[in-house]
């Protein structure tokens, strides 16, 4: 299946984002590529789709080829589930193929109520993440541990190679830190890169992950990221004056550079991936203070926080307090990208 073929025929709906229309092409051109090795066919049209019940078989039961943070396959979560069965519903709609749409639709709706349920049975915790959760208050703790190793690494008279690497990492965790902590979110923030408020108005649509740095103004600007064919784009003012000093230092270095986006690996001098990130995360944490946390874990321990204060100020009628909590945890959930329903169900313990 061509891939700008499909990019104009998810166009047809013209309420739908450019971006969106891509993203949907994307992942139905890869479905064909990847199931027709899986099934050793190739597929240059939508008519492997009638076998409703393979393909479904093959987009949650079978490993899709990605690792987790320990570098094991798995099989796609539910909503990866449910992000591959959203164009393929789409595109079938869009052709008149009702009916075969509907097959995969049925699906997708007890694929929603899954997530839905195991969300309300543990509050969005995983086994793995009920091991590795702290307070607030020790994640606070945490990031002084990191300004600690940092002052430890630059006070080093003779950096070999590997102590540069550690202190670079520990420099961009810093910055992440600070950034998942006022502005949670996923790992999109991998893929951020900089721009000038100047260049990032001149775009029509923005198709990548910005921190845009302005002469008065920081904005965080996410186009890419799990839920954007439901949400949007996500901008965000960044107000927190040490995170602004951070950045603007960072582009600064950049630009000297010729280099735009926020994060390399040390090795191979590369941008960062969501992986990346989730690797770097998860293992300086484990170094630190013995615990695996990233982005995920990271922004329930956020969410928590915000949301036993606004369970206490409604339990106490403390209608002031809970409106100021509830706004801190609509701009999380913007943040993230979801619905403060879905917030207040995955994330918030009564």
């Amino acid at each position: 299946m061509d891939k700008q073929n499909l990019i104009q025929i998810f166009s047809q709906k013209q309420s739908r984002r450019d971006t969106t229309n891509k993203a949907y092409a994307t992942r139905l051109s890869g479905l064909a590529k990847r199931f027709g090795k899986y099934k050793e066919e190739q597929y240059d049209d939508w008519t492997f789709l009638k076998n409703s019940e393979d393909v479904i078989y093959f987009l949650t039961q079978m490993p899709n080829g990605r690792k987790n943070c320990e570098g094991k396959e798995c099989i796609p979560s539910p909503s990866t589930q449910i992000g591959n069965l959203n164009p393929i519903i789409e595109y079938l709609i869009i052709i008149g193929e009702h009916i075969l749409a509907e097959e995969y639709n049925v699906v997708k709706k007890v694929i929603d109520d899954k997530v839905i349920k195991s969300y309300q049975k543990g509050n969005g915790l995983t086994k793995t993440q009920s091991t590795n959760i702290i307070s607030y208050e020790d994640l606070i703790k945490y990031t002084e541990k990191i300004d600690e190793e940092i002052k430890l690494c630059e006070a080093k008279p003779l950096k070999s190679h590997l102590d540069q690497w550690c202190l670079e990492e520990l420099q961009y965790l810093k910055i992440l830190m600070r950034l998942y902590l006022l502005h949670p979110s996923r790992n999109e923030y991998a893929t951020l890169r900089f721009t000038t408020l100047r260049d990032y108005k001149k775009l029509k649509q923005p198709e990548f992950n910005y921190i845009v740095i302005g002469s008065q103004k920081v904005y965080v600007s996410i186009t890419n990221y799990k839920t954007s064919d439901k949400y949007g784009l996500k901008l965000n003012e960044i107000k927190d004056k040490p995170l602004i000093k951070m950045l603007r230092s960072l582009k600064k270095t950049r630009d000297s550079e010729g280099r735009d986006h926020l994060f390399y690996l040390t090795k191979t001098g590369n941008p960062w991936d969501n992986q990346n990130l989730c690797s770097v995360m998860t293992r300086c944490s484990k170094k630190l203070i013995g615990k695996s946390i990233g982005s995920t874990l990271l922004y329930k321990i956020v969410i928590q926080e915000a949301g036993l204060n606004y369970n206490d100020a409604l339990k106490n009628d403390d209608l002031v307090n809970a409106v100021k909590y509830d706004e801190i945890l609509a701009n999380y959930a913007k943040s993230r990208g979801h619905s403060q329903q879905i917030q207040k169900i995955a994330y918030i313990a009564e």
